[in-house]
C-alpha cells in the first residue's frame, strides 16, 4: 500500500507539535506501507522539488507559491501574514504542483494534516483518480487563520466557509481530541465523512521516577509557554499565598511575553524558579522531579501532550478542562478544574498536598497505565484499521491495511 501524507512541514523544519506528531506517524506507517510526505520547502517555485529519504519516508519538498515560505521564522507584518493566509483560500499554482506530485507518485490513499501554506484546495488534486482522502485535524487553521477561530470571526467565517467546500472530498476526518473533532463537524465541515478521535502518539521512555511519596512540602511546575492564555498567571498567583510548608519550589518552566512580568511578580519568593526554554531531555527531568504539574490553559487547546509526557515519567498533572485537556488527563473528576481561576488552582494544590504516601503512590501507577493509550504502536493500529475500512471497498488494499503488508 503507498501512502501519501501532505503536511505544511516536515522534519528539520519544525514549528509546533504538528510537524512532530506527523513524523511519528510517518515512520510508524513506513514499517507497513511505502510512504511519501508532501512538504513545502524553502526553495522558490524556479528551484524545482527536493527530495529526500528520512528514516524510511519519502519526503517531497515542494516550492513555496506564496509571498513567502511558512518555514521562515522571521517576522511578518500584519498585511503580509494577512496576503498570505488569504492566499490559502485558493492557490492555484499549489495545488497544480500537489496534483504533479500525486499523479507521479500514484497513491492508494491520501492522508492529509496541516494544510497551512497549501490551502484546503489541495483536497481537489487527486479528483481525476478519486483516491481516498483521510484528514487529521491538529488545530484549528482550518477555521482561522490566527491560532484561536474566536480571535477573529469575520475572517474565521470567510476560512470556515472556504474550508467546508472543499472539505466535501473528504472520505474520513481525525481530530486529536473529541472536542476538535467537534468544532470543525459543528462548523459544517466534512459533511461526509466518517469521524474517529484518534490521539497523538507521544515519544518518549515510560519510566517512573522513584520518588519519596511521604515527603512534603510539594513541588510543583508548569511546562510551556509563558502566554497569558496558558493561564500560567493564575498558577502562580494560586501558589504565591500558599506556606512554604504546603509548597517548597515552584518550576515555571519556558519562555513567553510574560514571563519577565510574573519574575517580577515572585522577586520577593526564592521558591520560584524560571529555568527559561529547556532540552527535551532536561524538561523531562525537571517534570520528574515534580510531585504533581499544571496545565492551566485557558484557550481551547487541540491537546494536552505536555500531560502524556508527563505521565511517562510518572508525575500527575491538574489541568483546566478546556479544549483536548480532558481527552488526554487520567481521572478526570478529580485532576480537573475550570479555567481561569487562581483559587480553584489552590484548592487542587491543597487537596494533593492532603493525600498521604500510599494515595499518590496508586495515582502514579494509573498515570504510567493510562500514557500507555498515547504510543506509537497504538497510533499504528489504530490507523491501519481506519484505512482498512476507508479502502474496504477495493479487498487487495484493505487486507494491506489491516495486516501491513508492502505493496
Amino acid at each position: 500500500m503507498r501512502i501519501v501524507l501532505i503536511n505544511s512541514l516536515y522534519t528539520p523544519h519544525i514549528i509546533g507539535g504538528a510537524e512532530i506528531s506527523t513524523q511519528i506517524l510517518a515512520e510508524a506507517l513506513a514499517s507497513e506501507a511505502d510512504v511519501h510526505v508532501l512538504t513545502l520547502g524553502g526553495q522558490k517555485r524556479g528551484e524545482g522539488l527536493r527530495m529526500e529519504k528520512i528514516s524510511g519516508v519519502t519526503v517531497h519538498r515542494l516550492p513555496y507559491s506564496n509571498l513567502y515560505w511558512i518555514g521562515d521564522g522571521k517576522r511578518r507584518g500584519v498585511l503580509p501574514r494577512t496576503a498570505r493566509r488569504l492566499t490559502d483560500l485558493y492557490n492555484p499554482l499549489q495545488v497544480g504542483a500537489v496534483r504533479e506530485r500525486l499523479e507521479a507518485i500514484g497513491p492508494d490513499l491520501i492522508h492529509t494534516q496541516n494544510l497551512s501554506g497549501f490551502g484546503a484546495a489541495v483536497w481537489t488534486a487527486n479528483a481525476s483518480r478519486k483516491v481516498p482522502i483521510v484528514h487529521t485535524l491538529r488545530d484549528y487553521s482550518l477555521l482561522s487563520p490566527v491560532s484561536s477561530p474566536l480571535g477573529n470571526p469575520a475572517l474565521a467565517k470567510l476560512y470556515a466557509l472556504s474550508s467546508a467546500g472543499f472539505s466535501g472530498r473528504v472520505s474520513a476526518v481525525v481530530g486529536i481530541s473529541s472536542h476538535i473533532l467537534n468544532r470543525h463537524t459543528k462548523a459544517g465541515l466534512f459533511p461526509k465523512a466518517s469521524r474517529s478521535v484518534i490521539p497523538n502518539a507521544v515519544e518518549g521512555e515510560i519510566a517512573a521516577a522513584e520518588r519519596d511519596f511521604d515527603r512534603k512540602p510539594l513541588r510543583i511546575g508548569y511546562f510551556g509557554r509563558i502566554e497569558p492564555e496558558k493561564g500560567v498567571r493564575q498558577l502562580v498567583e494560586a501558589a504565591l499565598p500558599l506556606p512554604a510548608e504546603v509548597v517548597e519550589r515552584i518550576v515555571i518552566c519556558g519562555e513567553g511575553s510574560i514571563r519577565q512580568e510574573l519574575q517580577e511578580l515572585c522577586r520577593q519568593d526564592p521558591r520560584f524558579v524560571f529555568p527559561g526554554k529547556v532540552k527535551p531531555a532536561e524538561a523531562r527531568s525537571l517534570m520528574a522531579e515534580m510531585d504533581a504539574n499544571f496545565v492551566p490553559s485557558i484557550w481551547e487547546e487541540p491537546f494536552g501532550r505536555v500531560i502524556i509526557e508527563s505521565y511517562q515519567v510518572g508525575t500527575p498533572v491538574y489541568a483546566s478542562a478546556v479544549g483536548g485537556i480532558p481527552d488526554a488527563v487520567w481521572n478526570p473528576d478529580e485532576f480537573l478544574f475550570p479555567p481561569g481561576s487562581a483559587a480553584v488552582i489552590r484548592t487542587k494544590i491543597l487537596e494533593f498536598h492532603s493525600l498521604s504516601g500510599d494515595e499518590k503512590r496508586s495515582i502514579q501507577e494509573q498515570c504510567v497505565r493510562h500514557c500507555l493509550k498515547f504510543t506509537q504502536a497504538s497510533l499504528l493500529g489504530q490507523h491501519l484499521e481506519l484505512y482498512s475500512r476507508i479502502l474496504s471497498h477495493r479487498p487487495e488494499l484493505a487486507a494491506q491495511a489491516a495486516y501491513g503488508q508492502v505493496n
